[in-house]
């Protein structure tokens, strides 16, 4: 379990607050969360542009990841997970499925074309 997991774990326990989150609502918190950084390039379709609208909200950006962390956090702690191994898999599994040598520059989304 990193700092951060340990941190927010001994936060919400010094409160007793842990009696409140449910996983349902933790799922709701990070949607919404998502939801609010897609408001800051829902209309924009260019990739240039959605960087720099982006960059321009950097402090809001910024505001949404911190708090869909807490809410990943809050559900791995209730499950037992360390946010840490969880990545940790994740990133050995997708180094193992897409071998730089073979999807370098290719999407990967079959309905962009599979490499």
């Amino acid at each position: 379990m990193n700092n951060f997991q340990k941190e927010i774990k001994k936060f919400v326990n010094a409160r007793d607050w842990s009696q409140f989150f449910d996983p349902k609502d933790l799922l709701l918190g990070i949607v919404e969360e998502v939801g609010e950084i897609r408001n800051l390039v829902k209309w924009e379709r260019d990739m240039d542009k959605m960087k720099l609208h982006l960059s321009k909200n950097k402090e809001e950006l910024e505001d949404n990841i911190g708090d869909i962390y807490w809410f990943l956090a809050l559900l791995a702690n209730d499950n037992g997970i360390d946010i840490d191994k969880a990545i940790g898999k994740v990133i050995e599994s997708n180094r193992k499925r897409f071998p730089t040598e073979r999807v370098r520059g290719k999407h990967t989304n079959g309905k962009y074309g599979w490499f």
